[in-house]
């Protein structure tokens, strides 16, 4: 597999991982909004956070995008960088700002063992991506 579709498979975990959260959320607490908004997860029709890559010159970004409802927008807008993925070596990085990475590499999607580990921590919030 490549650097990018590497890239896409994160961002697909961290989807999952958003659903994962979000169907648990409403589940805690029982309520006619809280079982509409399962239904809406349940039948694809949630509008929940998504991660969308953006190409740069030396990174892939991964960019969190929330639904926006606010003046009867309804579209998705771009909320912030989750990661940066360097497009040579595949090393994942937690960003410093929208601009760039942090300095230290957190994961390596070209490495099988790391790539399994990070899509098996992967969380939405970005809680992975912190050196421990």
């Amino acid at each position: 597999m490549t650097v990018v579709e590497r890239t896409q498979n994160l961002c697909t975990a961290l989807e999952n991982d958003y659903k994962e959260h979000s169907r648990q959320m409403y589940l805690r607490n029982p309520s006619d909004y809280s079982l509409k908004q399962l239904n809406a997860i349940d039948d694809g029709s949630a509008k929940l956070t998504k991660f969308r890559i953006q190409s740069g010159r030396k990174y892939y970004k991964l960019i969190q995008q929330d639904y926006d409802t606010f003046q009867n927008r309804n579209e998705y807008r771009d909320g912030g960088v989750h990661a940066f993925v360097d497009k040579k070596t595949g090393e994942v990085f937690k960003p410093a700002g929208w601009q760039g990475p942090a300095k230290y590499a957190r994961y390596n999607l070209l490495d099988e063992a790391s790539y399994h580990t990070a899509l098996g921590k992967a969380d939405w919030a970005g809680g992975y991506l912190y050196l421990r």
